[in-house]
């Protein structure tokens, strides 16, 4: 096996990692926009915010 194996614990925070940074990603990109949001944009926004606190506090739990 060449690949070092890594905890199934560090595999998970990993990938949530990947999902809060892409996360964060998405609400700079909605909230750079120079224009009025619309419904369709500010529903986006709010379950792309709960995803992110989500994960972020999964992540504590996860790490201790």
């Amino acid at each position: 096996m060449s690949a070092i194996y890594l905890p199934m614990s560090e595999r998970v925070l990993d990938k949530l990692a990947d999902i809060l940074f892409a996360s964060d990603e998405i609400l700079d990109m909605i909230r750079v926009e120079e224009r009025l949001p619309d419904p369709t944009t500010v529903a986006v926004e709010s379950s792309v915010q709960r995803v992110y606190d989500q994960i972020n506090e999964l992540m504590k739990k996860l790490a201790d």
